[in-house]
């Protein structure tokens, strides 16, 4: 980005101030004129214009910082020398002194800016290291030894004790030393930050500045008669002029970046933002931002505002507020088309759920089916026996009777052992309580042909649903075999030790017949008959593990 006008505005000034100072001192200098005040002011004036223009081109606030202090030093080293050259008396002991601290600024300077630019590429929140701090250590020591100059003469060595012929020592070439290192590293930064494109454009300015500074320092070593430009400027002041230009030029160059040019470059970014003041009047916005209303901002202070594909968000800041706006476009559609996207996975639901359904209903209707087969495939005979009894009724009334009471009994047998058989299908398990109704009933119709029986039957005890179905069989079968000698049946239940299952007839008989007894065996039990004092005994068991 070019130099704006502002900054060529002080370019031209500062360059036009430093001019006329270095002629006015090369005019005045033959002359008894007074010209130090003039000079100092045009040198002050330029310093302070770099200092200001400085803090607002870097905002980083350690450069900053050094760069203040850069500046400052630079004031405080040319008042120092007018004074010098107004009021002290040249070859004095005092201006001696003077002279030699001259060389603090000069020591300083250059490390100041070396660390200045160590900021370059850090974020706002970047700190040097503290102990690169400790280079200030021996740059203060060698400004130390150079001010004591006179005890032992290592910076600078006079002949006859006269300040006009001497020779410099290792202290001074050690303060061009750190001099020269910093230039060196400065550079080398700088370098390091830019393209190769850029330093081939732009390495030109600063490499100049550097070879017209070390022109100057080496004619001001060897030549006994000053030339031109070292008669225009004093060591002291081309030291200050010489490290402010050189920074002056990687700031024109960008090969040191700045921010000069803030308010152009948001300006002209295609960014959806901008600054208000405190009455929300719009300071600074991207020229392709759309601008909000007051009402707009007054409200996004409080929330987000949606203004048709955009959100608009306010945050303080000093002195007013930044807004900006976030394009949800994306976002909208992507809503939609997951919205879309929700509607069609609700009829998919819809649909699947509904031939779940009907799946789970024809799964339950053909279990049931099956189970109802299976019902009427084991109750068969007993179907066919009640079919064959009402299909030859006798004429007689009493037998009619009889053969009535007959089905009775066995009709009630089918309805409770189908009731079984469902319990069974749905669970491994049926309640003891089931087999007592179910005994319970059957006794109820044999009592219609003079049959009198009773059952004590616990409940709330889990068996096997096998075992439940076949005691009641064995009860079944076993008043059917009985039938027409039987009085009286007793049926009781024991769960104590297992299942021991007794049924009582009051009259001598076989009423157990031979499939019974392996069909027990299968089930993990037994069947023993026992008669006596004219009464029958059939008693099933079973071991421990079939009562839970």
């Amino acid at each position: 980005m070019p130099i704006n006008r502002k900054h060529r505005i002080e370019l031209i000034f500062g360059m036009s101030a430093v001019m006329v100072a270095g002629m006015a001192r090369a005019v005045l200098d033959k002359t008894a004129l007074s010209y130090d005040y003039l000079i100092s002011l045009l040198l002050m004036t330029v310093y302070l214009m770099w200092l200001f223009a400085s803090r607002r081109r870097f905002p980083h606030k350690g450069m900053r910082r050094i760069l203040t202090v850069s500046a400052l030093l630079m004031m405080l080293w040319n008042t120092v020398d007018t004074l010098n050259n107004e009021f002290i008396t040249k070859d004095s002991d005092l201006s001696r002194q003077i002279w030699y601290w001259y060389y603090l600024p000069m020591v300083m300077l250059p490390i100041l800016l070396l660390m200045a630019a160590f900021y370059i590429g850090r974020t706002d929140s970047y700190e040097l290291p503290r102990k690169w701090f400790i280079a200030f250590i021996p740059v203060l020591g060698l400004a130390v030894a150079i001010g004591t100059n006179d005890l032992h003469q290592l910076a600078f060595e006079f002949e006859n004790g006269s300040m006009k012929r001497y020779r410099c020592g290792p202290l001074y070439y050690c303060a061009i030393g750190i001099l020269i290192f910093s230039v060196v590293g400065i550079l080398f930064k700088t370098l390091r930050s830019c393209s190769k494109r850029q330093f081939s454009r732009s390495f030109m300015l600063p490499a100049a500045i550097t070879a017209l500074g070390g022109i100057y320092f080496i004619s001001y070593r060897i030549s006994d008669e000053p030339m031109l430009f070292q008669r225009m400027y004093d060591f002291p002041d081309f030291t200050c002029l010489f490290f402010m230009c050189f920074w002056e030029s990687l700031v024109i160059t960008h090969m040191l970046p700045s921010n000069a040019d803030h308010k152009e470059f948001f300006s002209a970014s295609s960014i959806s933002a901008g600054l208000v003041d405190d009455e929300m009047e719009i300071y600074l916005r991207g020229e392709n931002s759309p601008r909000p209303t007051k009402d707009q901002l007054t409200e996004a202070c409080v929330k987000e505002v949606l203004s048709g594909s955009n959100v608009l968000k306010v945050q303080p800041v000093v002195g007013g507020y930044f807004y900006w706006l976030e394009d949800i476009s994306e976002l909208q559609e992507l809503n939609e088309r997951l919205e879309e996207t929700r509607s069609y996975l609700e009829e998919e639901h819809v649909m699947l759920d509904t031939a779940n359904k009907l799946e789970e209903s024809r799964r339950r209707t053909a279990e049931q089916n099956k189970l109802y087969d299976s019902i009427s495939e084991r109750l068969n005979p007993e179907f066919e026996s009640l079919s064959k009894l009402l299909n030859e009724l006798p004429a007689d009334e009493d037998d009619f009777r009889a053969v009535m009471k007959r089905a009775a009994i066995d009709g009630v047998f089918i309805k409770r052992c189908s009731n079984l058989l469902l319990l069974a299908g749905s669970s491994d398990h049926i309640d003891s309580g089931e087999l007592g109704l179910s005994v319970g009933e059957s006794l109820g119709y044999l009592e219609l042909s003079d049959i009198w029986g009773q059952a004590d039957i616990p409940k709330g005890r889990e068996l096997p649903a096998e075992t439940v179905l076949f005691m009641y069989e064995l009860f079944n079968g076993t008043a059917k075999c009985a039938l027409d000698d039987v009085h009286a049946i007793m049926v009781t239940l024991r769960l104590d030790d297992g299942i021991d299952f007794r049924i009582e007839l009051d009259c001598e008989c076989q009423p157990v017949k031979d499939e019974t007894f392996s069909r027990a065996e299968e089930l993990g039990g037994s069947i023993e008959t026992v008669r006596e004092d004219g009464s029958t005994y059939v008693i099933f068991t079973a071991k421990g593990e079939a009562v839970q």
